[in-house]
């Protein structure tokens, strides 16, 4: 596989600065020689790991153990083209009930089309998911004009709603301005109700999202203006979302949105590369710098990497970790964090935490996904093969035996 499997994209909005210990984060390696895995999630509270490889099979981490039989084998369906393939997890909120998960791929089009599908997992098996092509409902399809800048990510935000990211189309600088125009959804976050009654539903529009009425709008639209948003996440505690968008020349950026938004925001691709003017707008675009284009929280330059990928807001069992969002880039293989100040920026310097986790065994590289279990712990995921987990499962495991010890603890302890 060549190794620009996300597109290239000022100076840093804020200092990237080394990590101000030198403890090592601890990180272990759980799996090895997977078949280009991209992406890891899990039903909450579940302990199982859900592995999705590009080429369109899902594996199960359970214990220790990746399961022999794939949860899921869509690889006859997946063309994994250029930057396509099978690309994005989300498992339903009600999923100990529904059984339902939510898949983001790329069939076989010209080049391409992205796909949205509803499945299922098995009534009587646990670890098999219903994967017939009767037992596919596919949601969305969407026709890709290149075979870059697909994005890749679905997740349920606070809201029960499912959130996509679409890229723009691919090629370069956005030869056809898609990433601003309000008839397509390239270039855009949408958003979408999922909740069915019978399997085959189809989904509904939100009334509340922010362009429903308005007619240039394509109604699933939740905000304007990415050229690759290839991963993005919600905080699990907080609610606010955080969106890598992948650069162009010289820039990439982190955006933030908080909880409270109701959507309808513009940033900026491609007017704006990051908090820089791109080219000029067309009639009807806004223009550099308007009032109405919501900068990133946070950008870097291509001195430091080449293809930013989003990733969490850690709210494992390491503390010094807590609250940060944590992220990297897929070509130079560092990885930072910083802390959002609920604004515009963050609150004091971006800390670059590459040589802090330094994994047990493996090599932390082409680093495409963070990824979350069932209980919050973090994960990372590198297209060569490995998944890693922080912290390494044996200090994960003294964690919460210390946790259980002061909680028995505080219920020892007399009321005044």
């Amino acid at each position: 596989m060549r190794r620009h499997l996300l597109p290239l994209g000022l100076l840093a909005a804020l200092l990237i600065v080394p990590a101000a210990s030198t403890r090592a984060v601890p990180v272990a390696r759980i799996a090895a020689g997977l078949s280009a895995p991209i992406y890891l999630a899990a039903p909450e509270g579940d302990g199982r790991l859900f592995i999705v490889e590009r080429g369109g099979t899902i594996r199960i981490r359970q214990g220790t153990q990746l399961l022999a039989t794939p949860f899921l084998d869509i690889s006859a369906r997946v063309d994994d083209q250029g930057e396509g393939g099978l690309l994005g997890l989300a498992f339903a909120p009600d999923y100990a009930t529904s059984r339902a998960f939510y898949l983001y791929y790329t069939a076989d089009g010209n080049p391409l089309t992205s796909r949205i599908s509803r499945f299922r997992a098995n009534a009587s098996d646990p670890n098999l998911a219903d994967d017939d092509v009767g037992q596919e409902k596919i949601l969305l399809s969407l026709d890709q004009p290149d075979e870059n800048h697909n994005g890749g990510t679905v997740a349920f935000g606070p809201d029960g709603m499912l959130y996509v990211g679409f890229g723009d189309g691919g090629g370069q600088n956005d030869p056809q301005e898609r990433a601003q125009d309000p008839g397509t959804l390239l270039g855009k976050m949408i958003r979408i109700d999922v909740d069915f009654s019978s399997f085959t539903d189809d989904y509904t529009v939100p009334n509340d999202n922010p362009f429903v009425g308005n007619n240039a709008y394509e109604p699933e639209i939740w905000s304007v203006g990415f050229r690759n948003p290839f991963r993005f996440s919600f905080d699990r505690l907080t609610g606010d979302l955080y969106i890598g968008d992948v650069g162009q020349n010289s820039l990439e950026e982190i955006d933030v949105e908080p909880a409270s938004s109701n959507g309808g925001r513009n940033y900026g691709w491609d007017v704006m590369e990051g908090t820089s003017c791109f080219e000029a707008p067309d009639p009807g675009e806004p223009a550099c710098n308007a009032p109405s284009l919501t900068l990133p929280v946070h950008e870097y330059d291509h001195g430091e990497g080449l293809a930013v990928t989003g990733g969490n807001v850690y709210r494992g069992s390491t503390p010094e970790l807590q609250g940060h969002y944590l992220f990297a880039d897929y070509e130079s293989d560092k990885i930072w964090s910083f802390e959002w100040d609920g604004g515009g920026g963050t609150v004091g310097a971006v800390v670059d935490r590459t040589a802090e986790f330094a994994p047990d065994q493996g090599t932390l590289g082409s680093i495409v996904a963070f990824g979350e279990d069932g209980a919050g712990e973090l994960y990372i995921v590198d297209i060569g093969g490995e998944v890693f987990a922080v912290p390494e499962p044996a200090q994960l495991l003294l964690a919460l035996v210390g946790a259980a010890v002061l909680g028995g603890v505080r219920r020892c302890v007399p009321r005044a």
